[in-house]
């Protein structure tokens, strides 16, 4: 494996000056810039922030991470090689999409490289959701046991256990209550 690639992987020598502690996640690590180098920052590239705005760069590795537990190999792979790249697009993407229905702004500022974004301090919106097409995990242990409505929404008689569902739902996870979105039960799902 090349000294980049495992830079990458471990995220916590990269020559980014910081006067806090980074913050290194499951797969992403945080490097809160100076305030001299935000300032800084904000001025070259023009950023539409307040020239006082704290700013970090934010790398993602290729790192695997389940249940809160990262995964390492024998052979020293700390990772899936292009992982953090497609997990930043994704997660870009959906930023994309709240921003332009009006949803929630983003914290990204700046993506100078696919593993690597620019980010400003922000508050979290905490909603996490879970798309399901077939009925698995959660949704089936609660089903098999007798359960009809979910989320909110009644689920047909007879499925059968990983069997794709009549349509895509769309319910609320454990990070918080989904509240303020037309057409979104605050304690219940969405169907698409």
């Amino acid at each position: 494996m090349s000294l980049a690639d495992k830079v990458l992987a471990v995220n916590n020598d990269l020559p980014i000056r910081t006067s806090a502690p980074v913050h290194s996640g499951k797969v992403r690590s945080v490097y809160w810039l100076t305030e001299a180098d935000s300032r800084r920052l904000i001025q070259e590239q023009g950023y539409d922030v307040a020239s006082d705005a704290p700013l970090a760069i934010m790398v993602i590795s290729d790192r695997i991470s389940a249940f809160d537990c990262i995964w390492h190999s024998a052979d020293g792979l700390n990772g899936i090689p292009g992982k953090g790249a497609a997990l930043n697009a994704i997660s870009n993407h959906w930023f994309h999409c709240f921003k332009e229905q009006g949803l929630a702004d983003s914290h990204i500022l700046d993506i100078p490289h696919p593993l690597v974004w620019i980010v400003q301090k922000a508050r979290p919106v905490m909603i996490e959701a879970i798309a399901r097409q077939f009925i698995t995990g959660s949704l089936w242990r609660a089903y098999s046991q007798g359960e009809r409505e979910f989320c909110g929404i009644s689920l047909p008689q007879g499925l059968e256990k990983n069997q794709q569902l009549p349509e895509l739902l769309i319910t609320p996870s454990t990070k918080g209550i989904l509240k303020g979105i037309p057409g979104v039960p605050a304690n219940g799902a969405l169907a698409l």
